[in-house]
């Protein structure tokens, strides 16, 4: 079967996906899920401050949720690939789930200290890594291939939903019930997604190509796989630039908040908000952005949209002049990143489509992580707004990727099942 040379993806209903009952019930249990996450990361940072014996250790915290992913997801990919993935899937949840109920008993008993706070938050994110790469295979298994890039979208947007009020969320469960409390409930709202996976019943047994190789040479292989596709390829490439620039508006926004508009944690909130309000927008129009201006065009205008917003944080001194630029950013932000999600999975090939996942998703997380530390570094030795200045030039520079339609435009909606 011949791949689309329009550049465009089928055109199904958003909500579509959520018709069928076992997406939709992993769509909702996801959703607490990442709730989950960010009361999570918001009651490790908390804790830190009261027991850290340098500013150091609070700062880590971050690290000890950043590094999993590009370390696990790999291999998560790769079991995603030789084993069933809902069995996957279990054993990632349950061992964010085991973990959020040891750091909750530790807390509650007074135990945990630094040290230990960091290595149960590194193996808390390295269970969430584990099971992105099955997740994002369950919804191949769980859809029809039309429907794939709405529920994607729709991923997307549960995701900035929980980011946009998670953190808020998890601060109130600090402030009335404390930081042993917080990490109780991110357990009780992962507990949900491993009811939905055990009760589903499949139509078929899922039967995985045999493997021979050791899970070494699979990784090599999922790399090699990944080198080989122009359209994956193509996609990873854009993605990691731009992460790698546009961190710095994650990454700094709270120093924004703070120092260049003197606000407080209110502040941010409403900053965040903007971001998630403006990716809720962009979730309603980016079907209609993929048909209308193909995707060369889209991605584009969504990093021009970031670019915009991160050149004005870098300038504007009024909460109010910001905020609607935020979200204009959020706006760019859901386009790119769901739509980069889409092509990987639509181009690669089932034998291998848990680890081209895993490497996107060490892109991802590899562009956000080089580029917070380069912007934050940026920072420290100049200040924050030639930290912003700087990731909004190379936001601009990077347009030139899209110069001209590259093989992600014109090739990536190549079947899975194609030879």
């Amino acid at each position: 079967m011949q791949a689309p040379s329009s550049g465009t993806l089928p055109r199904p209903s958003l909500l579509g996906p959520l018709s069928n009952p076992t997406y939709r019930g992993i769509w909702i249990a996801t959703l607490f899920s990442n709730f989950g996450v960010w009361i999570q990361s918001v009651a490790a940072a908390w804790a830190m401050t009261s027991i850290a014996p340098t500013v150091d250790f609070v700062a880590w915290v971050q690290a000890a949720t950043s590094l999993p992913p590009l370390f696990f997801t790999i291999l998560g990919g790769v079991l995603a690939d030789r084993v069933d993935q809902r069995l996957v899937f279990l054993v990632a949840q349950s061992i964010v789930l085991a973990v959020a109920l040891t750091l909750s008993g530790l807390q509650f008993f007074g135990l945990i200290t630094p040290w230990l706070l960091l290595a149960l938050t590194f193996a808390l994110d390295s269970g969430s890594a584990l099971r992105y790469p099955a997740y994002q295979t369950t919804i191949g298994e769980i859809l029809p291939r039309e429907m794939i890039p709405s529920a994607l979208v729709l991923s997307s947007i549960g995701w900035n939903i929980a980011r946009a009020t998670g953190p808020a969320l998890g601060g109130i469960i600090i402030a009335v019930w404390g930081v042993s409390a917080a990490f109780a409930i991110n357990a009780l709202l992962n507990t949900y997604i491993i009811f939905v996976l055990v009760r589903w019943r499949r139509r078929a047994k899922i039967v995985k190509p045999k493997r021979t190789g050791s899970i070494a040479a699979e990784v090599r292989g999922g790399f090699a796989y990944v080198a080989s596709a122009p359209a994956i390829r193509a996609a990873m490439f854009r993605c990691f630039v731009f992460t790698l620039f546009a961190s710095a508006l994650w990454s700094l926004l709270p120093l924004v908040a703070k120092n260049l508009v003197g606000g407080g944690p209110s502040t941010y909130g409403v900053m965040l908000g903007a971001l998630g309000v403006g990716a809720l927008v962009g979730a309603g129009v980016i079907g209609w952005m993929r048909h209308t201006l193909g995707l060369r065009r889209l991605f584009a205008i969504a990093t021009a949209c970031f670019c915009l917003a991160t050149a004005v944080l870098a300038f504007a001194t009024s909460l109010w002049a910001i905020v609607p630029l935020l979200a204009l950013g959020g706006l760019g932000w859901m386009v790119a990143m769901s739509t980069f999600n889409v092509v990987v999975q639509m181009a690669s090939h089932e034998t291998f489509k848990g680890r081209a996942i895993s490497v996107y998703y060490v892109a991802l997380f590899g562009g956000l992580a080089l580029g917070s530390w380069i912007w934050g570094h940026v920072a420290e030795q100049i200040d924050v707004r030639a930290g912003l200045g700087a990731a909004a030039c190379g936001l601009a520079a990077s347009l030139l990727l899209y110069r001209r339609p590259s093989r992600m435009d014109l090739h990536f909606a190549v079947p899975a099942d194609a030879d």
